[in-house]
């Protein structure tokens, strides 16, 4: 419940003040609120289920976003790099800790592992095509992404431990990772 205490209203604040709104942003951000209350019950394999595909459709509207305001002017070597470097890191992962993750929950893992890697990448590139302050706090934002939820499969699938033992840590980095994604977005 602290995500929607703190996240979605400090996020429209930030959208409020933004020189364009926009609904993808928003709807990214109700996606994640949708996914939050999914998150309640993480040991419930449905509600894991429905929460990672919330969270999943969430990015999806920050990549129409990224896609249709940002410019992206690199080379082709740049994209094979960058690219190179992510696929390296979620073959790292998620060969550790598939084992285990519950099987039917592996391709779903493995799908929200990639779009996590598909939106820094994203936000990676048109920070090498011009820098911009607001991209490289988006990229931020989509880098605590990576880092609250691989703390989160760490707690749930290896350490089995029970959510609220290290939630702080999920949702503090959760929230910075929203509010960060929502304020370089927004300038």
């Amino acid at each position: 419940m602290i995500v929607l205490k703190w996240v979605f209203p400090v996020s429209l604040a930030v959208l409020a003040f933004a020189r364009q709104p926009s609904i993808w942003v928003v709807a990214g951000l109700l996606f994640g609120c949708l996914g939050d209350l999914f998150l309640l019950w993480p040991l419930k394999k449905k509600f894991f289920a429905l929460g990672t595909s919330s969270f999943f459709l969430g990015h999806v509207c920050y990549l129409i976003f990224i896609y249709t305001h940002y410019v992206i002017r690199v080379s082709w070597i740049w994209i094979v790099v960058v690219s190179a470097i992510y696929a390296a890191g979620v073959v790292v992962v998620y060969s550790r800790s598939r084992k285990s993750i519950p099987r039917a929950l592996r391709p779903l893992s493995l799908m929200y592992m990639l779009m996590l890697c598909v939106l820094s990448v994203s936000l990676i590139l048109p920070l090498l095509t011009a820098f911009w302050w607001g991209k490289l706090v988006a990229f931020f934002g989509a880098t605590f992404f990576l880092a609250s939820d691989g703390v989160l499969c760490d707690m749930l699938f290896i350490k089995k431990a029970e959510p609220t033992k290290q939630n702080f840590a999920v949702m503090g980095t959760y929230i910075l990772a929203q509010v960060l994604l929502t304020m370089g977005f927004a300038f």
